[in-house]
């Protein structure tokens, strides 16, 4: 099951590669216009703040593969629908943001889903490197694979990669169709609860509230300080990188996080799950501070070791998340968390777009790393290791699980 679906979201990542980075594209040609490249930027992030929540009451009440399956169905439309507005050409300044707006609310579901299979698919020993794997194919598929097939078929012709992206989504969705449904799905009553309902079982959990909190806090400095890198990075930036160079580095970061991300379950046995959390901290804020004592080689060498392990963060907190909460509630609670994470990074770009005018960018930098570093604290009081053991619930019977690789001894 588990490589069924892990199959459908390399598809489906590489898909949502190509489309995001084709849409931004295709806007920028169309008009020439910043802002119209920003409103689509602001349309593929917002559904984390609007539609993460619904998404995850959806995928409690459906089941997660019958919501992944229809989601991913969704997307497809939406796809085909731009393709062929583009090649229409109507009115691409508002249909561009829009059609990613709804392909982005329909990834929500997506995304949120993934982790409910997941946490059906394998067992409690073999979670954290499931979810090592879930995050590498996002790393390599969306973050590499993606932009890169999407600037060659722009290339070609603009309405190719949405095509392109619409055939993958249907891959994935006819690939995550043949999944046995083996989730324990909610029940009507229990789903209807209300959207607030994930969110007020995160708020009353130590260690869900605190992962939560660190989650948003980091995701604030993260914008912040990728907001400004593009301008203190590319000539006549401080640093003097050609746009090659900066897209080198910031590739050198994503390879770095899912190299992390594949590691993480080894890091956990070795050094348990507080001090994996602990450490992914120190990553961020060695990839933050890299600007302010390093260059060249050297920063790209500092960002990547920083960015591997920060990466380990969200492999890391999902498999909490995974173990702390009942199936029936996850994807509720996964919905809540993402939007209160996810949903931070608008609010982080525009906190550092303002106050970039009036403080210098190794200012922000500083400040983004001091946050990192800042929620050290909170890890080390809420997210002992034994906290985290004694909040495990008891395990859930109905659900089959199956390994993630039944030739790799070591995950035992």
């Amino acid at each position: 099951m588990f490589r069924k679906f892990l199959t459908a979201t390399a598809v489906s990542d590489t898909a949502n590669g190509v489309f995001a980075v084709a849409a931004t594209i295709t806007a920028a040609a169309a008009s020439h216009s910043a802002m119209a490249v920003a409103a689509v930027t602001i349309a593929a992030t917002l559904p984390w703040l609007i539609a993460a929540v619904p998404a995850g009451v959806l995928v409690d009440r459906i089941g997660a593969v019958r919501a992944v399956t229809l989601a991913n169905l969704g997307r497809c439309a939406a796809m085909f629908s731009l393709a062929g507005l583009i090649w229409a050409d109507v009115a691409l300044a508002v249909t561009v943001p829009a059609l990613v707006f709804v392909v982005s609310c329909f990834q929500t579901v997506v995304d949120t889903a993934a982790e409910v299979v997941t946490a059906n698919a394998v067992d409690d020993a073999r979670r954290t490197r499931a979810n090592g794997l879930l995050a590498v194919s996002t790393r390599l598929f969306y973050q590499f694979l993606g932009p890169a097939l999407a600037g060659v078929l722009v290339d070609v012709d603009h309405v190719l990669p949405s095509v392109l992206a619409a055939m993958a989504c249907l891959a994935a969705a006819l690939v995550a169709a043949q999944l046995p449904r083996t989730e324990a799905a909610a029940t009507s009553d229990e789903a209807s609860t209300g959207f607030w309902d994930g969110a007020r079982i995160v708020f009353s959990q130590p260690i869900l509230a605190t992962i939560v909190a660190v989650g948003g806090l980091t995701t604030i400095a993260n914008s912040i300080f990728f907001t400004l890198l593009v301008v203190y990075a590319i000539t006549p930036g401080p640093l003097g990188l050609s746009a090659s160079q900066y897209g080198f580095l910031i590739g050198a970061i994503g390879v770095g996080a899912a190299a992390g991300a594949l590691l993480t379950h080894r890091v956990e046995r070795w050094l348990g799950r507080s001090l994996t959390l602990t450490l992914t901290r120190v990553g961020w804020a060695l990839v933050f501070a890299g600007p302010l004592f390093a260059d060249g080689a050297q920063l790209t060498a500092v960002m990547t070791i920083g960015s591997a392990l920060g990466g380990m963060w969200s492999v890391e907190s999902m498999s909490v998340r995974q173990l702390t909460v009942s199936r029936a509630d996850l994807g509720r609670v996964s919905g809540a968390s993402r939007m209160l994470t996810y949903g931070m990074t608008p609010v982080g770009s525009a906190i550092g777009g303002t106050v970039a005018f009036a403080v210098d960018a190794q200012v922000l930098f500083a400040v983004s790393t001091t946050l990192a570093l800042l929620t050290v604290i909170p890890i080390r009081a809420y997210l002992s290791d034994r906290a985290i053991e004694a909040a495990t619930r008891r395990p859930e019977p109905d659900a089959q699980k199956v390994p993630v690789s039944d030739s790799e001894g070591d995950a035992q």
